[in-house]
């Protein structure tokens, strides 16, 4: 039985949400609040969150950027403001999907379903050993398996999306991709909403790589999207 945890400051779609999910057979521990919710589940482990944004005391972008800091749970977020910079901060922080209210409660739990799906059919096809190997490029070295890049040896600080969209470009050098590619590869389904959370992280992935003198570039294809360049 999947565990999921759902977390908004309104009781009656808390539980609402909560009573959806039971019905489908999830174990669901509910949160009024987000006090103690990182400590919970850094504790228990939990198979999916659903998290609401605008919560009092500690919102719901600063818990989705300490929970990333150790887990790559899925994660929805909700939002009662549906604002597309809501729904643009949450992806670049590392939420994997975003829903703004109203929404059909029926809907959240497909989502929630579809994602755990992607996770065991990604843990199922995966061979141990494999995604240990680091991809090299250059002076730059990416390990899948502890997401971590190091160039010259020395580990570069990235955000979770900011990482995974790394690792697609390394592990495709040469090779251009639109944002609508990006959006469906790294961010595993179908998005609808403003593509230009690539360029932000695209803008911010390369002050990084400037900055740490890497010899792997993202370049702009113009009129299409970006690449993988490997210098020297």
């Amino acid at each position: 039985m999947s565990h999921i945890v759902v977390v908004d400051d309104d009781l009656p779609i808390l539980e609402l949400i909560a009573e959806y999910m039971r019905k489908e057979g999830f174990e669901v521990s509910a949160f009024a609040h987000g006090e103690g919710l990182v400590d919970f589940i850094r504790e228990r482990g939990p198979d999916a969150l659903v998290l609401d944004i605008m919560m009092p005391g500690v919102n719901g972008l600063t818990i989705l950027t300490e929970l990333r800091a150790f887990t790559e749970m899925p994660i929805v977020m909700i939002s009662a403001k549906g604002d597309e910079v809501d729904r643009i901060i949450g992806l670049e922080l590392g939420c994997n999907d975003f829903l703004a209210k109203p929404f059909n409660p029926r809907e959240l739990v497909g989502r929630v379903k579809s994602l755990l799906r992607l996770v065991a059919a990604m843990t199922h096809t995966q061979e141990p050993g494999d995604s240990a190997d680091a991809i090299r490029r250059g002076n730059v070295s990416v390990t899948p398996e502890y997401r971590r890049v190091e160039v010259n040896g020395t580990e570069l600080s990235l955000t979770s999306r900011e990482f995974e969209l790394f690792a697609y470009f390394v592990s495709r050098p040469d090779r251009p991709f639109s944002r609508e590619q990006l959006i469906r590869q790294v961010w595993q389904y179908d998005f609808l909403g403003d593509v230009r959370v690539v360029d932000d992280l695209v803008k911010r992935l390369r002050k990084k790589l400037t900055e740490a003198e890497a010899t792997v570039t993202i370049e702009t294809v113009w009129g299409f999207g970006y690449k993988a360049t490997v210098r020297g």
